[in-house]
């Protein structure tokens, strides 16, 4: 595109996201990174002209970003023939040889999150490190950034400065005395920055007030500022804004200050075009519906309408339209798919645009099965709008789109942090359900509250903002570890609202292992300040273990589900990927639906449906026996996709039944099972997922039944006694933290309290 704006020309058409370009310094060619998942991928040369290709001497793989040397010989990178590139490496041109640079001090660095940049002559390699360490959270060690100089042949890196927050990009200034920063320094989006480079920042005493006019902020826009690069001359600086959703293109005369929005006017794709219009409706009502939509052209890219905020989930590009979408495409083959969630069909047909033609297509789509009708309502506990380096900028109306586009009934979007001081979101935060709240997607911003080492919260139903909103993060106006999770799940319920740990475990031979595992988790468990567990989430399967030892203990905590996802960035999953269905016997509302979660009269899925009784009691009921004695187990379980598994979970362990297959290829259980004490049973199941290559597994778990049977206790001292040793850990780890330089004796008093509970049960002689 000109610098000034006007005709964008397409110069890639093949598989794969094309990323990260750099241009030669004469101009006639760009390289950049061919990357199937958005991420790492081989490198790419093209002529600038016409797009053609230039043949690299050797194929290799990269990540991130690129720069010519001055010479244009030579590429950095992060480079490697195979596997994970993660070492910054010069590659040349010619000859296709890769020299990594030499930079012990900075070794660990480089297979990290570092941001570096190469100075004009070539010469010096600007870099940009953090403080975080292996196995601990993003920002445990405070949000600040170090940057270094080193020579581009590698060499002793000769610190700059250490900058208050974290630096997410970077780029020299035309003459190479200073760099133009992205920083969050201060507020929670991130702005460019101008600082000097040539005397240490600390050394001109940045910390007064003469110093604040050498590090100079250069953009105050309400969203992100993002990606600076500047002009050979010096005249101009561009970099990318978001505060209209979409990502756009500003350019700076840096003499004047004076801004321009680089307008789009037309896209010339160098071939033939067509239209192509979507109707989206539902098939059996015809009603307009919102929806996830896929528009590939058979061997090229995703294309999407100008300004949508397309994303990329399991490979696939999408972006939600409501009712109708129209958008210009190249003249040939499509693959155009559509989802609306778990309860509808894929839609998935082939079609063909010739050019000049305008073809409209109708996406009716189809349910395999109507949950609320049965009274089932969907919802999610975790959605992040805006969570810090994104593409994109949310807003209710965008998050409506995307969960409406899900079907999803119940959405808890979350005020959070993420490694410093900034709040994402606060801005939309009202204590009641956002106004555009629909009667079938009810939209209300709650919190994450984010410890580092006590674990995740999700918080809902609430009339304020629980503060804290994080703690434990150094060099931030909350580095303690207190308040505890406790505390902070007593101010929570003093309005009413309900606490759920979030994301409890990911590692399922050690689920307190883990940068972000629920370490705080059989503490609160043991005091009674847990409402529900996001069990359904990423670590999915290592979350069962912690919670089927908490239901041993006696601890009636439902599960519950927690996506986690960052609408804000390309790559992530979309909202109600993991979620829970709730029965409703008086409709849907929002206050019912958080109520029934609480109750646990609910199930967890990524996508199969699962009903369940047992002697016609439903989840979250109490079944009360007299004696051992047989119970009749009723269970239904369906998929879109070919049912795999159906499972009956007595006290944590899987209960030997026989289960057959209807005529609608769902998974039945009908059978009385002999129970012998009292606890807890639970079905889950399982089904393939054939619509994704490979064909993953989609899963589901109903909350438990629990049952009472007077003289027949179910034996907890296993249980009992590994939440112990769980608990020295964690004591252990706040000691060695040394983070609590107040309130010391009310968490040893919260420590003791819970092995109090725990040491009950592990004294308790069995039956």
């Amino acid at each position: 595109m000109p610098s000034e704006g006007g005709t964008l020309t397409r110069l890639t058409r093949n598989d794969g996201w094309d990323v990260e370009p750099a241009w030669s310094p004469d101009g006639k060619q760009i390289a950049f990174i061919n990357a199937p998942g958005f991420n790492a991928g081989p490198l790419r040369l093209i002529a600038a002209e016409d797009g053609s290709p230039v043949k690299l001497a050797k194929e290799v793989l990269a990540r991130g970003r690129l720069q010519f040397d001055p010479d244009g010989t030579r590429l950095l990178g992060m480079f490697a023939l195979a596997g994970q590139p993660d070492r910054l490496q010069w590659f040349d041109l010619n000859s296709g040889a890769l020299t990594a640079l030499n930079i012990a001090s900075l070794e660990a660095y480089q297979r990290a999150s570092m941001k570096w940049a190469l100075s004009p002559d070539g010469k010096m390699i600007l870099l940009a490190t953090f403080q975080d360490r292996p196995g601990e959270q993003v920002g445990n060690n405070g949000p600040s950034t170090d940057l270094w100089r080193v020579p581009s042949i590698g060499g002793e890196p000769q610190k700059v400065t250490r900058w208050p927050s974290r630096i997410y990009g970077l780029c020299w200034n035309s003459e190479g005395r200073g760099a133009f920063v992205v920083t969050d320094r201060g507020v929670a989006y991130n702005d460019l920055w101008h600082l000097p480079l040539e005397r240490s920042l600390e050394d001109a005493g940045l910390r007064s007030e003469a110093s604040a006019r050498q590090a100079r902020k250069i953009t105050f826009g309400q969203a992100d500022e993002d990606w600076p690069s500047v002009s050979a001359d010096g005249r101009w600086l561009a970099h990318t804004e978001n505060h209209e959703r979409a990502t756009a293109l500003v350019r700076v005369e840096l003499k004047s200050g004076q801004r321009q929005t680089l307008g789009l006017d037309h896209v010339d794709f160098r071939e033939p075009t067509g239209r192509l219009r979507l109707v989206l409706t539902d098939a059996h009502t015809g009603d307009p519906l919102v929806a996830r939509v896929s528009a590939k052209q058979h061997g090229g890219k995703f294309h999407f309408p100008l300004g949508a905020l397309y994303r990329l989930t399991s490979g696939v590009g999408h972006f939600y339209a409501r009712h109708n979408a129209e958008f210009t495409v190249p003249a040939g083959k499509f693959t155009l798919q559509a989802w609306r969630g778990p309860e509808y069909f894929i839609h998935k047909q082939e079609l063909e645009i010739a050019a000049g033609e305008t073809r409209e297509v109708t996406l009716a789509m189809e349910r395999w099965i109507n949950m609320p009708e049965s009274s089932w309502f969907s919802g999610e506990n975790h959605i992040h709008a805006n969570y810090g380096y994104g593409a994109w900028h949310n807003d209710p109306a965008t998050i409506r789109d995307q969960c409406e586009g899900e079907n999803l009934h119940v959405a808890n979007v979350v005020v959070a942090n993420s490694d410093g001081d900034g709040v994402f979101d606060r801005q939309y935060f009202l204590g009641r359900p956002d106004p555009l709240s629909s009667s079938r997607t009810i939209i209300y911003w709650n919190e994450e509250f984010r410890s580092t080492i006590w674990g995740h919260l999700t918080l809902g139903n609430l009339s304020q903002l629980v503060e804290p909103i994080f703690t434990g993060f150094a060099d931030t106006t909350n580095p303690w570890d207190v308040p505890t999770n406790a505390d902070i799940a007593d101010r929570t319920r003093a309005q009413r609202g309900t606490v759920s740990y979030t994301h409890p475990a990911s590692n399922p031979e050690s689920p307190y292992d883990g940068a972000y595992s629920a370490k705080g988790l059989p503490v609160d468990a043991a005091l009674g300040r847990i409402d529900t567990l996001d069990v359904m989430g990423f670590g999915y399967g290592a979350s069962l273990g912690p919670w089927y030892r908490l239901l041993n203990c006696g601890f009636r905590i439902p599960a519950a589900a927690g996506t986690d996802v960052f609408l804000n960035r390309i790559t992530s999953y979309p909202p109600g990927w993991g979620r829970c269905y709730v029965k409703l016997t008086n409709g849907l509302s929002y206050a019912e639906w958080m109520r029934g979660q609480k109750a646990g009269r609910s199930f967890i899925t990524t996508g199969p449906m699962l009903e369940w009784s047992a002697n016609d009691r439903e989840p979250g009921d109490t079944l009360r026996l007299d004696a051992p004695r047989k119970v009749r187990v009723r269970a239904r379980a369906s998929s879109q996709f070919p049912m795999k598994s159906l499972e009956l979970i007595f006290n944590g362990a899987v209960f030997p039944t026989s289960v057959t297959t209807n005529n609608a290829g769902e998974l039945v259980l009908d059978q009385e099972v002999n129970l012998d004490r009292a606890g807890w049973l639970a079905v889950r199941c399982s089904s393939a997922n054939v619509s994704l290559p490979g064909g993953s597994t989609l899963a589901a778990h109903g909350n438990p039944i629990y049952l009472e049977m007077p003289g027949h206790p179910l034996d907890a001292r296993a249980d009992a006694e590994y939440f112990l040793a769980w608990i020295d850990r964690l004591e252990a780890d706040l000691k060695k933290r040394d983070r609590i330089p107040v309130g010391l004796d009310q968490v040893k008093t919260q420590l003791n309290a819970a092995r109090a509970v725990y040491r009950r049960l592990e004294s308790a002689p069995p039956r």
